[in-house]
This record gives C-alpha cells, sequence and structure tokens, in this order.
C-alpha cells in the first residue's frame, strides 16, 4: 500500500488547524461553566501556553497524526469513504478506546462525573472532527 505524502500533508494542516479552533473554543467554554468545583486547588494544573502546547501536541499525534497515517494505509479497502467513513471510524476509536477506560478510572478513582462528562464530549468533538476530515480528504 502507497500513501500519498501531499495528501497526508492536506490532512495534518487542516485537522491540526480544526484541533487548535476546537481547543481553543473548548477552553473557553471550560472557563464559562463550573467543570472544576468539585475537585481540590491542588489537584488542578494551572494552565499556561505550555501546557496548551503540550495538550495540542498529544492531541494532535493521537487524533490527527495517527489516524490520518493509519486510514490512509486501509482507505482502500474500508468498505465505506468519505466523511461518512471518517465518523464512523471515529466514532469506533471513541466507543472503544476511551469511554470503557474512562468507565474503569471513574470506578477507580473519585472523578466527579460532570467533568468526565465534559471531557468525554469534548474528545468526541475533536475525534469524530478529525476523523471526517481526514474521510473527506481521502475521498476526493
Amino acid at each position: 500500500m502507497i500513501i500519498s505524502f501531499k495528501l497526508l500533508t492536506y490532512c495534518l494542516i487542516i485537522g491540526g488547524i480544526y484541533l487548535l479552533i476546537m481547543d481553543v473554543l473548548w477552553n473557553l467554554l471550560e472557563k464559562r461553566i463550573p467543570v472544576f468545583d468539585h475537585f481540590p486547588p491542588k489537584l488542578l494544573e494551572s494552565k499556561g501556553l505550555s501546557w496548551f502546547v503540550s495538550s495540542f501536541i498529544i492531541e494532535f499525534v493521537f487524533f490527527v497524526f495517527m489516524p490520518a497515517v493509519i486510514y490512509g494505509w486501509f482507505y482502500t479497502v474500508i468498505p465505506f469513504y468519505g466523511i461518512r467513513g471518517g465518523v464512523a471510524t471515529g466514532l469506533y476509536l471513541f466507543l472503544f478506546g476511551m469511554v470503557p477506560l474512562t468507565i474503569l478510572t471513574m470506578f477507580r478513582v473519585k472523578i466527579p462525573g460532570l467533568y468526565m462528562l465534559y471531557l468525554l464530549l469534548g474528545l468526541m468533538i475533536k475525534l469524530i472532527g478529525a476523523m471526517a476530515i481526514i474521510g473527506y480528504l481521502y475521498s476526493l
């Protein structure tokens, strides 16, 4: 299987821009709703530029870079394509990757449910949006 580096570059740039916009909006929303009210102050990390950049890099690698490379290898054998294929792949990754880990973590550590719901919703929006972009670009 041959991967198109031009198409991969487009996926990385457009997916990165989408992820950056969503990160900024999600952080602004976080300041408006009380998701951290039940956390002890000592457990909360102060958010600055270095926190934002490191968080963005981690999300970029797992939500844009790795899915774009893997989707690029396998898009010829995936039975669905385009935005629908990207959304289906994103939902699969979300439901079988993130949700079980979150539920198991909530059983082991007393983390407020509002925060976990907020976290899962943000991750789902970021992942499905990035996968929809990747799926769309590979269908062109």
